[in-house]
């Protein structure tokens, strides 16, 4: 699909404009969060967005894996992956005991830690634990019932070395089971799933406090956050495992010069540019690649990186994307995220 055919979604934007609100609303009533607020907008302004499709449906669920968990880089220290979320049901009012709001338009905010990029004091020693890096990811959705963008309690570190590893209850934090808990319940998840290591963080001191007096359970809070986080860090896991591929190019989208003067021009905050993912058009496989003779070709799927024996040598080929333009189409699994292993 040519860039030119495809319409920038311009979330980023507006949920800098309705943060400027929240951030002045509550300012004299919880200024730590509205210091969270006014950090988080600076982040949206200079991170680099990415359009990715709807709900972000990259991978083949029979594909995903540890392949996958191992192609987590961000390209950029700072990105915005902007993504629609249109699904045909409905979705669960609960899950467990735990609310979930609807929010048909996403934003998965995520960042290296780094002093530039501390949203909050003390965020970046997770590397004493993980000195070998990883991505906070915060949950930005905007749902038809308030009307607004919003930011949940808090955001999920997925670290750089990870494994995906088989459910084992008893080895697990106590917010981990129950977020598990709350999802088996709800028939989101088997005792067949896997899940891979991540931390929950909060971003608002203030509204931390409060859900913890809500739920009564400091892990309770934890919960929510591993749930409310779950879909953004799918996001992250998908977009980077496919933009990390041999045969996975970006293409960008230009700010609209034009509108963005009359926006200016009325206190509005301008556009972005943004980039899109393309298949590489010298790297694509050739056509039946991956078909099995006269079987249907299969949809979407990362073929890993592997060694290739040549004549004279061995060479490393990079994981690359098969089928990309499959009429088959490919879905995600629903992998659980816990905190810790």
């Amino acid at each position: 699909m040519r860039t030119e055919e495809i319409q920038a979604l311009n979330y980023s934007a507006h949920a800098i404009e309705d943060f400027r609100k929240a951030e002045a609303e509550i300012r004299g009533v919880a200024p730590q969060s509205a210091q969270v607020y006014h950090r988080l907008i600076a982040m949206l302004q200079n991170s680099v967005k990415f359009i990715l499709p709807n709900c972000c449906d990259l991978i083949d669920p029979r594909e995903m894996g540890q392949a996958h968990l191992d192609l987590v880089r961000l390209p950029f220290p700072c990105v915005a992956f902007e993504v629609p979320w249109n699904k045909e049901e409905d979705g669960l009012e609960y899950v467990g005991d735990f609310k979930q709001t609807p929010a048909t338009k996403r934003i998965a905010l995520c960042w290296e830690p780094h002093p530039e990029y501390e949203v909050l004091p003390g965020m970046c020693s997770v590397l004493d634990i993980f000195p070998e890096g990883g991505v906070f990811v915060a949950p930005i959705y905007w749902t038809q019932e308030f009307n607004e963008w919003t930011v949940s309690l808090g955001g999920t570190f997925v670290p750089y070395v990870n494994e995906v590893r088989d459910l084992e209850m008893d080895k697990m934090e106590p917010a981990t089971r129950i977020a598990i808990d709350a999802k088996l319940e709800a028939g989101l998840a088997s005792e067949k799933s896997k899940h891979f290591r991540a931390e929950p963080f909060y971003l608002f001191p203030e509204m931390f406090e409060e859900a913890i007096s809500t739920y009564g359970d400091q892990e309770k809070a934890y919960a929510q956050i591993i749930l409310d986080s779950h879909d953004e860090v799918m996001v992250l896991v998908q977009a980077c495992s496919v933009m990390n591929c041999a045969n996975v190019t970006t293409s960008e989208i230009a700010a609209p010069a034009a509108l963005n003067k009359k926006r200016m021009a009325k206190g509005k905050q301008p556009f972005f540019s943004y980039k899109i993912l393309q298949l590489s058009e010298d790297k694509r496989p050739r056509s039946g690649a991956g078909s099995g003779g006269k079987h249907a070709s299969p949809r979407m799927h990362l073929r890993r990186g592997h060694l290739r024996r040549l004549e004279k040598k061995v060479v490393w080929v990079r994981p690359s994307m098969i089928n990309a333009d499959s009429k088959r189409g490919a879905v995600v699994k629903d992998y659980l995220v816990p905190p810790k292993a």
